[in-house]
């Protein structure tokens, strides 16, 4: 964990402006406060990518809290141009140099390559995939450091790691409770994916682990694997918070 803030200090101070890349999904989650301390007055991006993926008047509401917050869908290339703007205002220079920091997973590489508009920066579903510092220039004017993922230095909410993808889902412990929790979370939206009926988690989970066929050797429901199975759609954004 040092080592990760100690690359991440570096690029801070090399920077101009940072741009803190979060999962518009789960903004209150991926966001980092520790990161504010650190960034010494320096002017702070909230980038919420894969805005696709989330519900509209939730990401209002976040922004009528958070004016320096800008929507992007990488994948669809989507508010990159109202990124660079931003940059450009903040930075307050002729060269920019950005620093490009957050949590593993929640797609640092891919607003990087959407912003130059050429795969530059290497990307990988797998969370924790950038492990070196790279320089890329995105535009005359605009200089980006990318980082490996950053976690607040004493992280030890595994739920919370899971649900924004700093944590592999083939990788977490207990899959079953962190299932639950998203499914408390997003009950009526994870109940229309799988075309489950229920109301407690449990139940829930275990409906969709008869609906699909999950199941042990005589029969006896696989609740392991199911939830592993929801994590992982989760994770890939094929189970959208869109209405």
């Amino acid at each position: 964990m040092k080592n990760f803030w100690r690359i991440v200090n570096k690029v801070i101070k090399r920077s101009d402006v940072i741009l803190l890349v979060m999962d518009a999904r789960f903004p209150e989650l991926s966001f980092n406060e520790e990161l504010k301390d650190k960034a010494e007055g320096k002017p702070i991006i909230l980038v919420l990518n894969k805005s696709d993926l989330a519900n509209r008047n939730d990401l209002m509401k976040w922004k009528r809290k958070h004016s320096n917050s800008i929507f992007v869908s990488a994948k669809e290339h989507q508010g990159t141009s109202m990124l660079k703007r931003k940059i450009l205002e903040l930075g307050q220079k002729e060269k920019v140099r950005v620093g490009v920091v957050g949590y593993p997973n929640t797609g640092k590489s891919s607003i990087i390559n959407a912003l130059k508009g050429r795969k530059s920066a290497k990307t990988s579903a797998m969370s924790g995939y950038t492990k070196h510092r790279q320089q890329i220039k995105v535009s005359e004017r605009i200089f980006i450091v990318d980082t490996p993922g950053v976690l607040p230095y004493m992280e030890k909410d595994k739920t919370k790691l899971a649900l924004i993808g700093a944590e592999d889902f083939s990788k977490v412990k207990d899959p079953d409770l962190i299932a639950m929790e998203l499914i408390e979370v997003k009950k009526k939206l994870i109940c229309q994916f799988y075309k489950v009926k229920a109301d407690d988690p449990q139940d829930i989970l275990e409906a969709i682990a008869d609906r699909y066929k999950k199941l042990k050797k005589g029969g006896v429901l696989d609740i392991d694997a199911t939830a592993r199975m929801i994590l992982k759609d989760w994770q890939r954004g094929k189970i959208t918070t869109r209405p």
